[in-house]
């Protein structure tokens, strides 16, 4: 692969890193028959990323009403706000962070579940509060369409325009629906992107094609797709029985294009 092919490929990559950066923490409170795998699935983070995070050592000593810190969640609680949340500093107190924050310290302990005897650690996460996030707009929005499989499109669904700073398309498919290339061509990257599940990178002539949402992946790099072949699929649903989001962007010399308008076959 020359050196103008690479440079696009990692101008395509810092773009998507940029736009799950971009996303900030959240909390998850654990419910009955979640467990870290199915939420770091959900959430399209790693487990390793979920577990350093919260400082976790043992997972099977978490419980349900455990608060998670989520990594670079993009999801809002159904309430329309997000947790504000404090990490605990040599020398802090209950009622100096209660006071910083301007809350009552008992306010402060029911919301983090504890009592005035239980110690606080260095490096800890608490939350202080809460505050309202705007909605996101909806308006705006252009309806999910119904998008048939191959050749036109790599799973079968209901699709809308990505949110955030990634231009692509998100297809809500079935859980476990195969993902198919659209274009023949060569892989020219695979691997696990914060956010994006499991992602291949498709060259055909100039146009790299980016599928994500993956599970499982059945290609590998250097390797020669067909347009129609099977290069992945989505995982089962996730803690809330939803369907799964299939990621898809296609980018022409480092430049987003629209999926619509890309090559086919």
């Amino acid at each position: 692969m020359g050196r103008k092919p690479r440079f696009y490929i990692s101008l395509i990559l810092v773009t998507a890193f940029a736009a799950v950066s971009a996303y900030s923490d959240s909390v998850h409170v654990i419910s009955q028959g979640e467990t870290l795998y199915s939420l770091a699935r959900h959430y399209g983070v790693s487990l390793d990323e979920l577990l350093n995070k919260n400082n976790i050592s043992d997972p099977s000593g978490l419980s349900v009403g455990t608060r998670l810190i989520i990594p670079g969640s993009d999801e809002i609680p159904s309430d329309g706000a997000s947790s504000e949340l404090y990490t605990v500093q040599k020398g802090d107190t209950y009622y100096g962070i209660a006071r910083k924050y301007n809350i009552d310290v008992d306010a402060l302990l029911s919301m983090n579940s504890r009592n005035s005897s239980m110690v606080l650690s260095v490096g800890e996460t608490l939350m202080v509060g809460r505050s309202i996030v705007k909605p996101r707009e909806q308006n705006n929005k252009p309806a999910a369409v119904t998008v048939r499989n191959v050749p036109w499109w790599p799973v079968a669904g209901y699709m809308q325009p990505l949110d955030g700073k990634l231009e692509g398309v998100a297809i809500e498919a079935d859980p476990l629906s195969y993902v198919h290339a659209v274009a023949g061509g060569n892989v020219v990257w695979t691997g696990p992107y914060r956010g994006f599940g499991h992602v291949v990178l498709v060259d055909s002539n100039g146009y790299i094609y980016l599928y994500g949402g993956n599970e499982d992946l059945f290609v590998n790099v250097g390797q020669t797709v067909a347009a129609g072949s099977r290069i992945g699929r989505l995982g089962s649903s996730g803690p809330d029985g939803g369907k799964q989001d299939m990621i898809f962007s296609v980018f022409r010399e480092g430049v987003p294009i629209s999926p619509e308008e890309a090559p086919r076959g």
